[in-house]
């Protein structure tokens, strides 16, 4: 797909080709517009996605870089038809509406407020964001664990606990990231799940739905969606360059590992 002749025009883009040039682009190169209102928004969401309810647009669009190219979306494509001629007469040189809205997308969403996101991962106050990424990290590792335990096959188990290293690798990085600040234990101690939940007590009370790898595979992916979202999220309120840098990269390697966990799913379906 030739994405710079697509802009270029200023039309359209289908929910398929958003997925795709999603896919193909480093965060934090391009912006992805929520358009809708913030209880749409809280209830399933694009991850990376910036919400601005469409009658606020006009007032804040200096949130926005407009050197990025831009997609914009809303529920079925109406209200983000209007944000794009928003944008357009805004100078904004490269936005495309994607036709049909989310209710058409078939790529991954997530829930959660703009504020936090991250209901299936932390709860409570937070010292730092070093302390609550560092909290969702050690989360997500111990869901893979302690799913590794509940499978006999092999194959599986072993997927299972490379999931998990690759968080360990994550924490590593935050704590030299930030080697000046000292972790709060008890922001990592608080570690949730869904419902506000620890991650022990998820299992115990969820645990009848991970009967087969595609469901734990399902579940893995909206977790590291939510991780996407977070570090992307991030990235866009920093000032500084060199934190926006990692955060950024942090995001890219989450997206790895949603798209490894991808392709284990359609190898199964």
């Amino acid at each position: 797909m030739n994405w710079m002749s697509l802009f270029a025009k200023n039309e359209n883009i289908s929910p398929e080709e958003t997925r795709e040039y999603i896919a193909s682009k480093p965060a934090g190169s391009f912006q992805l517009l929520d358009v809708r209102q913030p209880g749409e928004y809280e209830q399933a969401h694009i991850p990376g996605a910036i919400l601005i309810p469409l009658g606020e647009l006009p007032d804040r669009l200096q949130e926005l870089d407009p050197e990025l190219e831009t997609i914009v979306y809303c529920r079925s494509g109406v209200r983000s038809k209007a944000g794009c001629q928003i944008l357009t007469k805004a100078d904004f040189p490269r936005v495309l509406n994607m036709t049909g809205g989310i209710t058409r997308w078939q790529g991954q969403h997530i829930g959660g407020t703009e504020e936090l996101g991250l209901e299936y991962f932390i709860t409570g106050d937070f010292s730092s964001a070093l302390s609550m990424a560092y909290a969702m990290e050690m989360g997500l590792k111990q869901f893979y664990l302690l799913l590794s335990v509940k499978t006999d096959v092999p194959d599986h188990t072993e997927l299972l606990e490379y999931m998990a290293k690759l968080e360990d690798g994550h924490m590593a990085k935050l704590n030299a990231q930030y080697q000046d600040i000292a972790l709060n234990p008890a922001d990592t101690s608080a570690v949730v799940a869904e419902g506000g939940i620890d991650v022990d007590d998820f299992l115990t009370r969820f645990g009848n739905q991970f009967k087969d790898i595609e469901s734990i595979l399902q579940v893995g992916m909206m977790f590291e969606s939510q991780a996407y979202d977070m570090y992307t999220r991030l990235a866009r309120k920093q000032t500084d360059e060199e934190l926006k840098s990692f955060y950024l990269q942090m995001a890219a390697e989450e997206r790895k590992h949603l798209q490894r966990l991808t392709r284990e799913l359609e190898q199964r379906l």
